[in-house]
């Protein structure tokens, strides 16, 4: 709780209707790291100092408000790093970079996805250390700060500041590196559909646009497979999934021509672990790289019978990058 001297101090914060007392508490528990120097960091300390959050500048001079004590009277818990681009925070925090003719401001939240802000900030040079719009960017870094601080952000937002002075707000990129929000009701759906395959592994895609997802079960075509070319194909479908190229081909022509996309391929592993499986990864991606960018993959673990677990993956700059899927009924 704030003291009646600090009320009084953040007087004309606390008096907005989306700050209150509360929302001054919140910016008092952050900490900022500006990994950022010159006028920027200088102007963004100054406005943050003044409005109650704990900076720490790693160059230069301290700068004005740089005595103040913790607002809450003990060291804030929240860190919100600040990054000179192309180097982005490693959770919540903000790059800063620029591009000819404009500095750039990339906000992620705690909630946003690291892979698309590396993406939008891969483009960018370090911010210049003087220029003539360096105190409007260190007010705007404040200002998207307290933002975060007061929960009032998205997941991505992004401001750019023209050399002269013009202000505009960048879409966040729409998000392919996490796996679909699947509804329970159709994630029942699709646990039913790869129980009726057992004892074989079962398979099925999940297709949308914006958010909106269906379900299209399909077929594990590796008996066939199998039955054909045993030495391409050395597992059958008890321990193995492949698609049918003629299915798979239509489904991809169907959801073009339906202005939707294929967001996850889903298959089972009877009697097995939830984590993609080595010949899982070779399907997915020969050569390390995956052939369905953007297109998550979903395992689920059957014991005995019954769906035991679940786990998403993605493939993400490279790496594959793994959810727990919780799984109706489960807790």
């Amino acid at each position: 709780m704030l003291s009646e001297l600090q009320i009084q101090r953040y007087a004309r914060q606390v008096l907005l209707h989306d700050v209150g007392e509360r929302g001054q508490e919140a910016l008092g528990a952050v900490r900022v790291e500006l990994a950022v120097g010159g006028e920027i960091a200088r102007a963004a300390a100054a406005y943050l100092r003044a409005g109650g959050t704990e900076v720490n500048v790693a160059e230069g001079s301290p700068g004005p408000w740089a005595g103040t004590p913790p607002l809450l009277g003990s060291a804030p818990s929240r860190l919100v790093a600040v990054t000179a681009a192309p180097d982005v925070p490693a959770g919540e925090g903000i790059a800063v970079g620029q591009r000819p003719g404009a500095h750039v401001l990339w906000s992620l939240g705690r909630d946003g996805c690291p892979a698309c802000i590396r993406t939008a900030s891969r483009e960018l040079r370090p911010p210049a250390a003087r220029s003539v719009s360096a105190v409007q960017v260190g007010a705007l870094l404040a200002l998207l700060v307290q933002r975060r601080a007061l929960g009032v952000a998205p997941p991505m937002e992004g401001v750019e500041v023209s050399d002269t002075g013009v202000l505009s707000t960048l879409a966040a990129p729409a998000c392919t590196h996490q796996p679909p929000v699947v509804p329970p009701g159709l994630l029942a759906q699709l646990l039913r559909h790869l129980a009726a395959a057992l004892p074989d592994e079962g398979c099925a895609v999940l297709v949308g646009s914006d958010d909106a997802v269906r379900l299209v079960p399909m077929v594990n075509a590796q008996d066939a497979h199998h039955a054909r070319d045993p030495a391409a194909f050395p597992r059958k479908a008890r321990t193995a999934f492949s698609l049918d190229p003629h299915a798979w081909l239509a489904l991809l022509r169907s959801t073009e021509a339906a202005g939707e996309r294929v967001l996850a391929i889903a298959h089972s592993h009877p009697d097995g672990g939830d984590h993609l499986s080595a010949e899982d990864r070779r399907w997915a991606a020969p050569d390390g790289q995956t052939l369905l960018p953007g297109v998550a993959h979903l395992v689920v673990a059957f014991r005995a019978g019954q769906p035991a677990s679940a786990r998403w993956s993605l493939w993400t700059d490279g790496d594959v990058v793994d959810w727990d899927c919780p799984l109706p009924g489960k807790s």
